[in-house]
């Protein structure tokens, strides 16, 4: 059954639209990016994922402000209002006790919300998430801004192949054209801008909910070890790493994921034991394996002047941080547009973004 939408007005008089699925205990989900809104459901692979999720329990859902069905017309993305968000949607639908599953950027928000209703949150799961955007985001924000500035769509095309991790198909132009009809420019401006600059660092030792961090063990840009920290400053987190690319839990294995949601939300605490991940390399293996090779042979000098470029740099601010010509970056630019089989800025940035580069 298609849920129905309805609404809520959040403390700073913003609407923001929700649905519900299935029926038993609650799972608030609070979605990372503006690609996750209630539109989805239209995607076959998000349809079957919030269906298994609310095969057991009621799914609470609701749109990001400023994106799908919540209101557009707004400019405040910070870390308090978007905890206000969740609030207003668990207090309209009047729950006393809940578990909370917090995917990518959402993740903070989420410790922000438990750290400050303990009382309300059995239990927490983070879904390959963080602590500190800017541990993360801050490197690739030029260049995310860049390519907005130059391309709009190949902008929403490169969002999809990052935080879904599909490749060109009918799935992910369905995926960038729900995105681009989601959420315009000025809006994904604002709100990158603002998660940029969150951190719940110190509000991971003050978590008193069971709480699981999951994460997948080959994506590119959200390295295994960013879990391995996360879950390390939350008291007795467990961390299950699954294999796989994709940041999208509905796609790879979805089943292993959610099957590890189930087991988590359904034991009692007489059940609970600590579980070490198994077979998860070193953070030290971690990054030698990551160094060892480049996509489509790109060379270790190749890939800092493509960061450059991707950042906006010109060739001869390239050329200055590098030490190195005008005429030898020009000649490198142009191996690396014959290797990855493009041309211009754009594209390139775009591959670099895709590709975990940057």
């Amino acid at each position: 059954m298609e849920p129905q939408i309805r609404y809520v007005t959040s403390s700073d008089e913003v609407s923001i639209a929700f649905w519900t699925l299935g029926e038993g205990k609650p799972l608030v989900c609070l979605a990372g990016g503006p690609w996750c809104h209630v539109e989805s459901w239209y995607i076959p692979e998000c349809r079957r994922w919030y269906e298994r999720l609310a095969q057991k329990r009621m799914l609470i859902w609701h749109d990001l402000r400023g994106t799908g069905w919540s209101e557009r017309e707004v400019s405040n993305y910070s870390l308090e209002v978007l905890v206000a968000d969740v609030e207003a949607v668990v207090d309209r639908l009047g729950l006393d006790e809940f578990a909370m599953l917090g995917a990518a950027d959402a993740g903070p928000v989420a410790v922000a919300y438990a750290a400050r209703h303990p009382e309300r949150i059995s239990r927490l799961v983070l879904w390959c998430s963080w602590a500190r955007t800017s541990d993360l985001i801050s490197p690739r924000m030029e260049a995310w801004f860049g390519l907005m500035d130059q391309d709009w769509e190949l902008t929403t095309d490169t969002c999809v192949h990052i935080a879904l991790g599909w490749s060109a198909g009918e799935a992910g132009r369905d995926a960038a054209e729900h995105l681009r009809e989601s959420v315009a420019p000025e809006a994904m401006r604002g709100a990158l801008t603002t998660v940029g600059t969150f951190d719940v660092t110190e509000l991971l030792p003050k978590l008193k909910a069971p709480t699981l961090v999951l994460h997948r063990r080959d994506i590119p840009w959200l390295p295994v070890e960013i879990a391995r920290s996360l879950a390390s400053r939350i008291p007795d987190a467990r961390l299950i790493v699954l294999e796989g690319e994709a940041t999208a839990p509905y796609l790879g294995d979805s089943e292993a994921a959610a099957g590890a949601i189930d087991v988590f939300l359904n034991e009692t605490e007489a059940e609970r034991t600590v579980q070490e991940e198994a077979g998860v390399p070193g953070v030290e293996q971690e990054r030698a394996r990551l160094a060892r090779s480049y996509p489509d042979g790109l060379t270790a000098r190749e890939v800092e002047v493509l960061r450059r470029l991707a950042g906006g740099k010109t060739n001869g601010e390239i050329a200055e941080e590098l030490y190195v010509s005008v005429r030898t970056v020009e000649r490198h630019i142009a191996n690396i547009y014959a290797k990855i089989g493009t041309r211009g800025r754009a594209n390139a940035t775009a591959y670099a973004l895709t590709c975990g580069l940057i």
